[in-house]
């Protein structure tokens, strides 16, 4: 109930942006979320940068993978269709 009562509320895609990093972080772990620069959510858009090119090797194989752990989480309003992966540093992590 909660989920569809925050989504009614003005802020509602904060929130949404907020819960998909934060569920994204729990599918990735710590230790390879700690090796991303930027997580950007837009849309049903996750983009993320690392500076590591095997771990961004890596996402890009396990994008199917990751966006269906991502659609799966029951507390997400939003579904994921796209995960982006850049190699570089962004402007400074998003953290959540």
């Amino acid at each position: 109930m909660l989920p569809r009562v925050l989504a009614r509320q003005r802020h509602a895609g904060i929130v949404a942006d907020y819960r998909l990093r934060q569920a994204f972080r729990e599918v990735l772990g710590e230790a390879l979320t700690a090796a991303c620069e930027t997580i950007e959510v837009r849309g049903s858009t996750v983009s993320v940068t690392t500076a590591n090119p095997a771990l961004a090797h890596q996402l890009r194989l396990d994008s199917e993978e990751l966006m269906q752990r991502l659609n799966a989480e029951s507390k997400l309003t939003r579904q994921v269709r796209v995960i982006r992966v850049r190699i570089g540093r962004g402007p400074g992590r998003l953290d959540p």
